[in-house]
């Protein structure tokens, strides 16, 4: 039997009961520099076999239950999530939605996947639209 997954680009805002296999590609840590570097999430980018990048959150009260999994380019099996508008400040992606962990969230790495997730994802710009992005806080570069 095929798992079905549904595609990143599919999803809409809301608690989501659907899964999606997906390569994580970058995470790191957001911290507030006005509270003494208090973390306040983890941020990751998220792609899938459909070259659809979205921004994944897990706060700061669930980041012990996911921490330890976290592995840059490893693929996941991920379900339970909530699908949230993304962030209009610091916008990672060109995507609508960001998914963001909770306690219930199902986080399962694979050892090997039949499908062909990218391990990289590049955002071009003109260079007016960087001159057009410069210094409004909306979104931040990718690199």
């Amino acid at each position: 039997m095929v798992n079905s997954y549904t595609l990143l680009a599919n999803l809409r805002a809301g608690r989501c009961s659907n899964t999606v296999e997906v390569r994580l590609l970058r995470f790191w840590e957001a911290r507030n520099i006005n509270k003494g570097g208090e973390l306040m999430s983890i941020e990751m980018l998220l792609i899938d076999e459909a070259d659809t990048l979205v921004q994944g959150c897990v706060s700061a009260v669930h980041q012990r239950k996911f921490r330890e999994r976290l592995a840059e380019g490893s693929v996941y099996i991920l379900s339970r999530f909530d699908v949230t508008r993304s962030k209009p400040k610091f916008k990672l992606s060109d995507g609508p939605v960001s998914i963001l962990f909770y306690e219930g969230t199902d986080f399962e790495k694979l050892a090997a996947t039949a499908r062909i997730i990218p391990t990289e994802h590049f955002r071009f710009r003109t260079h007016e639209q960087i001159l057009e992005l410069a210094n409004t806080s909306r979104q931040l570069p990718v690199m």
